[in-house]
């Protein structure tokens, strides 16, 4: 295994050339979280002056960064899921961000031994999430066909000229597919933070007696990063198949990037 784990760190330099890294701004008096879809299992910066904290002991999704002044440099991640993420580190004075959700689809490849063959021979394609089961050629079929169904609209709910709307919520096999929508309305480009999906139960107003469970999704469908003004972008997240009792609702988060817009729709 730790054979294997170098010869990826000595490919992702290749990976990197397919797409664009994201930048990270860090100092040495402020910790930025990173937190990713799934546990970390590997990370390396390219300089000393920038450290990246996780457990290796009991892999979790949150990392922590900090960089000294000096030369820019760059920071890999591996996560338990395959997929390796890139990041541009500059050092500043003041951080524009104290947390960022990392979203899956700002990785740069799938680098389990499958994933990596096909990220070096095909480049990146980012209309379609990477593999996260060896199943996926199915979860891609079934959420095609839903997303291009003519569902009706579930639920929607609206704030600050943004939509989100729930289209379908349908079984398939041992998952259950969701269809999802956001529309932008508003006179500024919505970027996506992230989007979780939680079985709720209980009153929310009273949070002694108020449960969330989130679901993980196996797979995700055309999940965007960006809803420019006057479009609208629809996409699937596959989840372990579950039903709601009478008293338990389907909880819909969506969150911007950057901004304070922030969606929470209830389906019961």
């Amino acid at each position: 295994m730790r054979t294997f784990h170098l010869f990826i760190f000595s490919l992702l330099s290749h990976l990197m050339l397919l797409a664009q890294s994201d930048t990270l701004h860090v100092n040495d008096t402020h910790t930025l979280a990173l937190v990713f879809p799934d546990p970390i299992t590997r990370a390396i910066t390219g300089h000393p002056n920038y450290t990246f904290g996780y457990d290796t002991d009991s892999p979790r999704r949150l990392g922590l960064l900090q960089g000294h002044p000096g030369t820019d440099s760059n920071l890999l991640v591996l996560t338990d899921d395959g997929l390796a993420y890139s990041f541009y580190l500059v050092y500043s004075k003041k951080l524009q961000e104290g947390y960022w959700f990392v979203n899956v689809n700002k990785s740069i490849g799938n680098v389990g031994p499958d994933g990596l063959l096909d990220t070096l021979g095909k480049g990146i394609d980012y209309s379609t999430q990477p593999a996260l089961k060896s199943d996926s050629i199915q979860y891609r079929k079934a959420s095609t066909y839903y997303l291009e169904k003519n569902n009706i609209v579930l639920k929607s709910k609206r704030r600050d000229g943004i939509i989100l709307r729930l289209r379908d919520m349908a079984y398939y096999g041992r998952e259950t597919y969701i269809v999802m929508e956001i529309e932008n309305r508003s006179t500024i480009d919505f970027e996506v933070d992230f989007v979780q999906v939680f079985k709720a139960h209980g009153n929310p107003r009273k949070k002694s007696s108020y449960q969330k469970l989130g679901m993980e999704p196996v797979y995700r469908y055309r999940m965007p990063t960006t809803v420019k003004v006057g479009q609208k972008q629809r996409f699937v997240f596959v989840v372990p198949k579950f039903t709601l009792g009478g008293a338990e609702e389907l909880l819909l988060e969506l969150n911007e990037r950057n901004g304070n817009r922030k969606i929470h729709l209830i389906y019961n």
